[in-house]
């Protein structure tokens, strides 16, 4: 067996879903991989040129089970003369090299990471492969007018086609079910390998004093919700590392400090010294869908989870250890109860077992086993 995958992120940036679901289908299904890397579905922008680089395992990492392609393609796919140009310029020999791949093995899957007009024309090429997609965003939401409506049609026209689909969210999969039945609810995970020791993290140490943050500050980092907290316990600090993509709103008070990103390693280090971990998203169209996977790695350190009431984390209001407010100061005994409690290591292992990644695409492999 093998797979076309369509990336929504480089093999070379940080482990995420896309990282770990071909790892998984590699040692669950034994299947080879054709990686092909995200290419502009999107007009530039200005903002682009701002953007940090991202660190991952660089392609020189490579598993023998993996190859890696990256399309070239002009950033003009939301028009339709730059569909037709890339249709032209580029298509041809990038799908021609992705028929020769499927020619290896009748029972290759090609899987859609995220919607591209290039995964679509790859999808009507080989009629014969069966096609299969996974969502761990509401990708049209990230675009706005000619890209948007563009990316919704292009989604629209390969979730028609799969034979399945899974995603990340009840919303997201309650949206695809009106172009597909077949779609499985498969929330995002941990990833237990690269954790540290459940004995060595705040699950069995002394209850840390900080609230914490790791992960981008972008659009939908609700910084009004950061103050709001950090007035309400002026005493604690509120430590947020990341790199920062949308620049604080409001005016932040004096124990909120900001850091730079750390290498992922390091960063659950740092995690495992907090009180308790922050998820402060704001509640719009754009979090609607998300399962943020920072949820699975605070628990996973035996952290208690302060969020606001956004997208999947409102599934999660009566979950262990978890305060989902809208308003910090309103929910003090709540939130002073999660910050001086603690999970023992027994839980802390059991809650990385069940929400481990091989755990979690455990019942796909049935639905992407070959068919007989």
């Amino acid at each position: 067996m093998q797979l076309i995958y369509f990336s929504p992120v480089p093999w070379a940036s940080f482990q995420q879903r896309p990282h770990e679901f071909a790892g998984w289908a590699h040692r669950r299904l034994g299947a080879r991989i054709l990686w092909v890397e995200p290419y502009p579905v999107r007009l530039p922008m200005l903002q682009d040129l701002r953007r940090p680089a991202s660190a991952g395992p660089g392609q020189s990492q490579l598993p023998d089970w993996l190859q890696v392609i990256a399309p070239k393609a002009l950033p003009l796919e939301p028009l339709g003369p730059g569909r037709a140009l890339n249709q032209m310029l580029f298509w041809p020999r990038i799908i021609s090299s992705l028929r020769e791949f499927a020619a290896r093995d009748p029972r290759t899957l090609i899987v859609v990471g995220k919607p591209s007009h290039l995964a679509l024309s790859t999808i009507e090429a080989l009629p014969g492969a069966r096609c299969f997609y996974d969502a761990m965003d509401d990708f049209p939401v990230f675009h706005h007018g000619a890209a948007r409506l563009a990316n919704a049609q292009v989604e629209q026209a390969i979730v028609r086609r799969c034979f399945a689909c899974s995603t990340s969210s009840t919303y997201l999969a309650q949206r695809l079910r009106t172009a597909n039945s077949d779609v499985h609810l498969i929330p995002n995970g941990l990833a237990t390998d690269r954790m540290p020791d459940a004995i060595a993290t705040g699950a069995s140490s002394k209850t840390g004093t900080s609230f914490g943050y790791v992960g981008t500050l972008g659009a939908w980092f609700d910084w009004a919700w950061i103050a709001a907290l950090a007035s309400a316990w002026p005493e604690r600090a509120v430590d947020i590392y990341g790199p920062m993509y949308r620049q604080p709103s409001v005016k932040l008070p004096g124990n909120v400090h900001l850091h730079p990103a750390l290498p992922h390693a390091q960063a659950l280090r740092k995690m495992a010294g907090f009180g308790a971990g922050l998820i402060p998203f704001l509640q719009n169209e754009l979090t609607e869908s998300v399962d943020p996977v920072k949820y699975y790695e605070y628990r996973g350190l035996g952290l208690g989870v302060v969020s606001t009431p956004f997208g999947e984390m409102r599934q999660r209001a009566d979950a262990p250890r978890v305060v989902l407010t809208a308003d910090p100061g309103k929910d003090r005994a709540q939130i002073d109860a999660l910050l001086t409690g603690r999970d023992t290591a027994e839980s802390v292992s059991a809650f990385r077992g069940a929400h481990a990644w091989d755990t979690r695409f455990e019942p796909l492999a049935a639905v992407l086993a070959p068919a007989s």
